[in-house]
């Protein structure tokens, strides 16, 4: 028996430097690296922002001196014009630079990757609009645009680490979404100066399942961006405007700063801002559809959005010009300014003169413009104000976040609820000399509960408590949190879950708690019936008209025969289009974009897109498999690969992906492709032979494991393992038999209207789907007959394909589900 050869020092040293450098460059050069270049756009960002503010505030003050007219109009003129830049600037660099981000960075997380929303444009096209936005004063937040600024620069990191992908670490699906996740984690640090809380607040409201492995990557990551904002704010940042660029809100209560005679207001200070969390997002879904369905908003704004955005910022500028309406909802202070304001330690009605009552300067912001308004009427002005603008707000064509509106919404109804208190009981619960009621308090717990059913997280707890730099406010917050947050979860989805209904993106929303329905209803009654299916029996003929049907499919069941149906495998319609092309030759009609829809109640065309065209998967998108404007020549020339191959049913446990070298199934194919061919042009006869032949098994690269469930499954059941494992779609069986197959698309059907109606069985869809093939197939016969022979190579063209598509097809549905383009990603049958 030989020996194995031992191995060298030198081979030794070697191996283990090269182990250092990887572990070091893997887990903590990219980490810190993502830490600490999001730190200084951050900072750069911030102070763009402070210097725009404080000109704007200078430029007021400036005018003022000459003419009331013109300082009037300088101010409207002032917000609007900045906030028309900020919206040319994401038309013309990345239109996906619109909006929050956070949204649009969940659905990349679950597998889907939007096209151009990691790119570095968007990446300069959501730093200059954020500045400018949040610069002209409008009441957006910047937690949102942040989240994807960080998830940005996690995805250019990674393209920049290609030159190592040698390694599989850097070439793995998991690992890209993990940067992503961190990249969300910064950029939410890089907003509060919270790095703990960061980090639970990017997992809540990015990803459903997180890996436990990379918390300490993320820890690593935000405390990287911490250290160096600090760092920054202390050495480079000009003093003036040093301590207004933190997002630290320092509080000063005492350790005894609430009694247990009133935990039961704030169960009910949580109760009511559940209520208005779940008002809120309904009242921003409404004011999405309207815009996207009245016929005179369409009308007037359906092609410029950004003139509807500058007519909304001048409207915004006009009521909060500070001497006029804008004087009793502090129009002229900014959104950190007055949250100082609410959490401060005193009490607004009580005498300037006493211990307790608030110093002459936070008055002054909350008596009107002549000092003789109660300030709880001023702040009740400015409650219903900005809950009333912020939805339109975060709707217009610019950068816009949700969190510290929602924030600060939350911190002026918990003051005057506190307000409300403490003038009923002026010497507190307990009476003279005991603990006394601290409306800032309760500011503090509205703040976290308002915006925790806005955004149906937790964690704010926790950046509540980092951001105040105080413990003693913790259980009153965790309190009204827990009871805010399960009521509006019960009620409506949270605001990042509704943009994603309201954009149509395929993605499925976390479940309500206790729909009884969800485990009631069995797959059987949501799954397809009517399949598209290959056995040993299938031609090619029939196999080509399988493909021109189906363009949005991505694989297809292998059974044994129609009658038995027993489930051999799965084969993608990749390899399947690959495959015809090295039979037949060019087949253009495959690869075509344009199909024709017609109902008999709408007679017109709509021009859609596959699916490969609108999402791609994310290795694709970094090989560059696509092309800009997902052509013909882009779609035929893509390589398959040994991970791309499988329709994406359930990739990483495939046998097909097992690293077997030159014994693997698919080693003649994927090398085949790298060999450059005429092509193929065959003459009728042969090809009209080559139609009337059954596929050669043996040649297919069949993925015997493609995922499976059974009929009794659950709704509830298939809901979790559809997002555990990102799955696109699903066989039913029984005892090994093909009965089904249900997708994203019949899950999220099935689940469209859960908060009102319960989960509901989608309307049955027929294949209704007509070809004319008879002319091309009647010639075909006619020459194996030998009837006509040209005796020249021809290739025969089939006629313009025509679906009858179904209703839902052509027509919104009431959910905001896409209608036509959107819906074709996730269509499967």
């Amino acid at each position: 028996m030989k020996s194995t050869r031992r191995e060298t020092t030198r081979e030794f040293l070697t191996r283990q430097f090269q182990n250092i450098v990887h572990f070091f460059v893997e887990d903590w050069f990219i980490s810190a690296a993502l830490g600490f270049i999001t730190a200084i756009f951050s900072i750069f960002i911030d102070m763009g922002i402070e210097y725009l503010i404080h000109f704007r505030n200078y430029l007021l003050e400036t005018l003022e001196q000459y003419n009331n007219y013109a300082a009037f109009l300088g101010w409207v003129m002032y917000i609007t014009g900045l906030v028309y830049v900020a919206a040319l600037v994401c038309y013309g660099f990345g239109k996906q630079a619109v909006g929050s981000g956070i949204p649009e960075v969940k659905v990349i997380i679950h597998g889907f990757v939007l096209k151009n929303y990691l790119s570095g444009k968007t990446l300069i096209a959501k730093m200059i609009g954020l500045t400018l936005t949040i610069g002209s004063g409008l009441p957006v937040g910047k937690e949102g645009p942040f989240v994807h600024i960080g998830a940005i620069v996690a995805s250019l990191l990674n393209k920049v680490t290609a030159a190592c992908q040698y390694n599989a670490f850097f070439s793995n699906e998991g690992r890209a979404m993990e940067m992503l996740s961190i990249g969300c984690a910064v950029g939410i640090a890089c907003t509060f100066s919270a790095p703990m809380g960061a980090v639970l607040y990017g997992i809540e409201s990015t990803s459903k399942y997180f890996a436990v492995k990379n918390y300490w990557r993320s820890f690593f990551a935000t405390t990287c961006s911490a250290m160096l904002f600090r760092f920054a704010i202390a050495f480079f940042v000009p003093q003036h405007i040093a301590g207004t660029i933190t997002a630290y809100y320092q509080t000063y209560f005492p350790n005894e700063v609430f009694v247990v005679e009133e935990l039961p207001f704030f169960i009910c200070l949580g109760i009511m801002t559940g209520l208005l969390g779940a008002l809120f997002v309904y009242y921003h879904r409404r004011i999405a559809f309207f815009k996207k369905r009245n016929r005179i908003f369409q009308a007037l704004f359906g092609k410029s959005p950004i003139l509807f955005t500058a007519c909304c910022a001048a409207i915004f500028a006009v009521l909060v010009y500070p001497n006029g309406l804008g004087s009793y909802v502090a129009g002229k202070y900014t959104f950190r300014e007055t949250l100082v304001d609410f959490l401060s330690n005193c009490t607004l009605w009580k005498p300037n003169n006493g211990s307790e009552g608030c110093p002459p300067h936070v008055l002054e912001h909350w008596s009107g413009p002549e000092g003789d308004m109660m300030p709880i009427n001023s702040l009740l002005i400015y409650f219903l104000f900005y809950f009333i603008i912020v939805p339109v707000c975060i709707t217009l064509y610019i950068p816009s976040g949700i969190f510290v509106p929602c924030f600060v919404i939350g911190a002026c109804g918990g003051r005057i609820f506190g307000e409300i208190i403490s003038m009923i009981w002026p010497y507190g619960l307990r009476g003279l000399g005991q603990p006394q009621i601290y409306p800032g308090l309760y500011a503090v717990v509205g703040a976290a509960s308002f915006t925790g059913s806005v955004t149906h997280s937790l964690s704010i707890a926790l950046i509540v408590c980092e951001t105040t730099g105080q413990l003693c406010a913790l259980l009153p917050v965790l309190i009204a949190l827990m009871i805010s947050n399960a009521i509006c979860a019960f009620l409506q989805p949270s605001i990042y879950d509704s943009i994603i209904k309201i954009n149509g993106y395929p993605y499925l929303a976390d479940l309500p708690p206790s729909r009884i329905s969800v485990h009631q209803m069995k797959v059987e009654r949501i799954m397809v019936k009517d399949m598209y299916y290959i056995t040993r029996d299938t031609t090619y003929r029939e196999l080509r008209e399988m493909l021109l049907e189906t363009p949005t499919l991505r694989s297809y069941p292998f059974v044994t025969d129609s009658r038995s149906m027993t489930l051999l495998g799965s084969v993608a319609r990749k390899y399947l289009l690959y495959l015809i092309q090295r039979k037949l030759g060019p087949e253009p009609e495959l690869f075509g974009h344009r199909r024709s829809y017609r109902t008999p109640a709408i007679k017109r065309k709509i021009v859609s897109r596959t699916a490969s065209e609108i999402f791609s998967t994310i290795h694709n998108l970094r090989r560059g498999s696509l092309g800009a404007n997902g052509g013909l020549h882009s779609q035929a020339n893509a390589l398959m690969t040994d991970r791309n191959i499988s329709g994406n049913t359930l990739l990483p446990q495939s046998p097909l992906h097992e690293d077997q070298g030159d014994r693997s199934p698919l080693a003649p194919l994927l090398y085949a492709q790298t060999n450059q061919h005429e092509p193929i042009v065959h003459s009728l006869a042969k090809r009209a032979e080559i139609l009337s032949k059954k596929l050669d098994m043996e040649e297919v690269a069949i993925d015997p494991a493609p995922f499976q469930l059974v009929r009794g499954t659950s709704l509830y059941k298939v809901h979790t393992l559809f997002s555990l494992l990102a799955l696109n779609h699903a066989y039913v069986t029984e005892k090994g038999r093909l009965v089904g197959v249900v997708a994203v698309k019949e899950l999220r059907e099935a689940l469209s209207n859960i908060y009102s109606r319960g989960a509901v069985v989608p309307r049955p869809r027929v294949r209704s789907s007509t070809f004319r093939l008879n002319h091309e197939q009647d010639l075909e016969q006619q020459i194996l007959n030998g009837h006509t022979d040209t005796g020249e190579p021809t290739v025969i063209r089939t006629p313009r394909v025509t679906i009858e598509a179904p209703e839902d097809l052509i027509q919104n549905s009431e959910n905001g589900e896409p209608s036509g383009q959107n819906k074709d990603n996730e269509k499967h049958s």
